[in-house]
């Protein structure tokens, strides 16, 4: 098998710079060429599969282990059991941040303040922040929860009005 060999333009391109006149240029390239005929033509003997196992062994072993620092962290972090734990000690001092700054829930949300219900006998009427946000295209709206009389099923309404208090709205839900 014939290996490509370099033509002078391309020889000329990579050792422009380590020859000083044209002539001396070809003179290096003559040799380069002479050079890999003579080793076209040299006997090689065959080697036996141990000896190239052997060559290819000395050769990985003796290559130089350039492995980046980030490889040889995320090798350390992919054995399970110290992800495991890394996982136990993130989630401790998580749940540490939480509990030292508890969320107090009364302070910020109350249920007085979101609804409001008023009893009488037969009704009960809900206003306040949900049902002001949940009807928002009415003013003032409630929900008022009647019953006829005592065996009777309750009746939902909701009552508001429109336009600047000028309608006032009836509507059975």
């Amino acid at each position: 098998m014939k290996n490509r060999r370099l033509s002078l333009e391309e020889f000329k391109a990579f050792f422009h710079d380590s020859v000083e006149s044209q002539e001396e240029l070809l003179s290096e390239y003559d040799s380069f060429l002479s050079t890999f005929e003579r080793l076209d033509r040299a006997a090689v003997p065959e080697l036996s599969s141990g000896q190239k196992a052997e060559i290819f062994r000395q050769a990985w072993q003796g290559r130089p282990q350039e492995s980046p620092w980030i490889l040889t962290l995320l090798n350390f972090f992919r054995q399970p059991a110290l992800t495991f734990a890394l996982g136990i000690v993130i989630g401790c001092i998580l749940m540490s941040i939480v509990m030292n700054d508890p969320i107090d829930l009364a302070t910020t949300a109350s249920a007085e303040e979101l609804l409001e219900v008023e009893h009488t006998r037969y009704s009960r009427t809900y206003k306040g922040k949900i049902i002001d946000d949940f009807y928002s295209e009415f003013e003032n709206p409630k929900i008022v929860l009647e019953k006829a009389g005592e065996a009777a099923p309750p009746q939902r309404t909701l009552h508001g009005t429109l336009d600047n208090g000028e309608i006032y709205v009836v509507w059975n839900l």
